[in-house]
């Protein structure tokens, strides 16, 4: 991708932390010359915790001029919110109704993007029963779909309840450890993006991806999303002191950390293997 294009690069996950919920479309406007949706997308979830209550939905991407990707994610009530997008058509196994097999996935107060692992239909259904034959059955009954995709999910918060540190408010800093301990396939390129409401956890591996964070938001862009965010001296204060963490992964082309960003706007491209969470604390912390 060349420093100055305009063109934005497709993403498939998005998880983001902000502190004025209200806002985010306009981050994500903001955010719309370095980030959009890929092409062939023709479903998106968006799942956020609120209250200690997952959140989840779901939406068909029709044909046409797609739509910007402030449009499909919204406004998510919650500080963290995570967003897979996906082609129904290429999730596996096929089903009927392919709703349920795209994530994000939630369970408990998590909730999780997961793209990537074994693309093979065979490998996907045998990793799916490995992975579910390890779950004690209070979390074998959040199970929804047929995707090795929740499955994984999963089985990472098994992982944590191994450990003893499922229902405990900070166990953001485990996060990392149980995916890891879960993915241990190398073959299978993976990221996955975990909310347990108040953290954000990344990991990616074999897939591009990028942290971007927005320290304050431009009051024209703001009235252009809803003129009721930038039409007084208190909505133009909450733009100035707005800031938001988005983890963008599963991206079509790597980006470059030269490329020319928005004001306001700070890049750090993930390198493979790497880890990044965000806690109360807004900024990143890699892992």
């Amino acid at each position: 991708m060349d420093d100055t294009t305009t063109i934005p690069v497709g993403a498939r996950t998005l998880g983001l932390a902000q502190n004025d919920p209200l806002r985010g479309p306009v981050a994500l406007t903001t955010l719309a010359q370095m980030f959009g949706l890929p092409a062939d997308v023709d479903g998106a979830g968006v799942a956020t915790v609120v209250d200690g209550s997952s959140l989840l939905s779901r939406v068909k991407i029709g044909a046409g001029p797609a739509p910007s990707l402030a449009t499909v994610v919204g406004t998510p009530k919650g500080r963290t919110a995570v967003v897979q997008l996906g082609v129904r058509r290429e999730l596996r196994p096929q089903t009927a109704d392919q709703t349920a097999n795209l994530g994000p996935f939630r369970a408990r107060t998590f909730a999780a993007a997961v793209v990537g692992g074994p693309q093979d239909p065979d490998e996907a259904a045998a990793a799916r029963d490995r992975l579910l034959a390890a779950l004690p059955d209070s979390l074998r009954r959040c199970l929804v779909g047929k995707s090795e995709g929740e499955a994984f999910f999963l089985a990472v918060l098994a992982r944590l309840h191994q450990q003893g540190t499922l229902d405990r408010p900070d166990n953001g800093p485990w996060l990392a450890d149980a995916v890891r301990a879960v993915d241990d396939n190398p073959a299978w390129p993976r990221q996955v993006t975990i909310t347990n409401g108040s953290d954000v956890l990344h990991v990616a591996r074999g897939m591009p991806s990028a942290i971007v964070v927005v320290s304050g938001l431009a009051d024209s862009i703001a009235d252009s999303v809803s003129p009721l965010l930038a039409d007084s001296s208190t909505a133009r204060e909450r733009n100035r002191r707005y800031h938001g963490t988005f983890c963008v992964g599963a991206l079509d082309e790597a980006v470059r950390a030269s490329t020319t960003l928005p004001k306001g706007c700070t890049l750090q491209v993930l390198a493979d293997q790497g880890a990044v969470l965000i806690g109360r604390d807004p900024q990143p912390r890699l892992l």
